[in-house]
């Protein structure tokens, strides 16, 4: 236990001889028999570094508000110019399996955890957001063997300025195609990348009956730009999604984070706005007047 921050962990499942965890908090009046809302947090760190200890913190307060809390550890990408070792993500789409192998856990679990399976919310920041989004627009790379008639999707998402588009910038984390000399294979072998990389893209991937969302970006971002924020929220909501979106002018990259670079304040009142989201849809109790 956290002697600030108490917290169970939970083994939702081994991949390449590692025990991966869920950090779970839950309020203290918590029975078996409740049918709880959970918040399922995704941490950032650009898919290679970060660890679910850093938002114990928000799933602490969360947890106070009566939901079941979780944060995820998924396998990390190595560093660039390194090969993955054992026990590390192969790509991107071993941190979206991992990701899905958790819902799938808490959602088998969800009797037994105290929660109501229709009713769990995933928050996340910067390649966590991506995460996040994913788990609400591309229902694919499963873990071989998991029972894919559980699903593996929110039923609401936070994006906290989450990469949502990974055919510009965020290609780098797309492999690249082997091929040939001629100028055609080159060209088949572009082609062929810039799919990978949309199908690795919320923005690419949207479509009408995805859950409600809020997308949180500060304007000062330069590590994700705030267009992408702008240009998936008109996406989302063009087919009949339900979305909110809120642009910070003061703020940069990763400012739901305590102890980074976003005073404490600041950090209390974006997850005040995530409170008013959540229990707008009925994630979590009215608070007293």
């Amino acid at each position: 236990m956290d002697a600030v921050f108490p917290y169970e962990t939970l083994v939702y499942k081994e991949a390449d001889g590692r025990r991966l965890r869920l950090f779970m908090c839950h309020p203290e009046d918590r029975y078996a028999a409740d049918a709880r809302p959970a918040v399922v947090w995704i941490h950032g760190g650009g898919w290679q570094g970060g660890h679910p200890e850093m938002l114990l913190r928000h799933c602490r307060l969360f947890a106070e508000r009566g939901a079941v809390t979780f944060s995820i550890e998924y396998r990390l990408m190595p560093r660039d110019g390194h090969e993955a070792e054992p026990g590390q993500a192969r790509s991107v789409e071993t941190c979206i399996e991992d990701c899905r192998s958790a819902m799938r856990y808490i959602r088998i679990h969800a009797a037994e955890l105290g929660i109501d399976p229709q009713r769990i919310a995933v928050v996340g920041d910067s390649a966590g957001g991506h995460l996040a989004v994913c788990l609400a627009t591309i229902d694919r790379y499963d873990a071989p063997g998991e029972d894919a008639s559980i699903s593996a999707m929110a039923n609401a998402v936070v994006n906290c300025n989450g990469i949502i588009d990974c055919t510009g910038r965020w290609k780098k984390v797309v492999p690249i195609v082997e091929t040939g000399q001629s100028e055609s294979d080159q060209v088949h072998a572009w082609l062929m990348r810039h799919e990978h990389a949309k199908a690795l893209s919320p923005l690419h991937q949207v479509r009408e009956g995805q859950p409600p969302m809020l997308i949180m970006h500060g304007l000062l971002d330069a590590t994700v730009v705030p267009e992408d924020a702008v240009r998936f929220y008109e996406a989302y909501t063009a087919v009949g999604n339900e979305a909110e979106l809120i642009l910070y002018p003061h703020l940069a990259h990763a400012f739901v984070l305590f102890d980074y670079k976003t005073e404490e304040l600041e950090v209390l009142k974006v997850i005040e706005r995530i409170d008013q989201f959540l229990t707008y849809h009925d994630y979590l109790p009215m608070l007293a007047q």
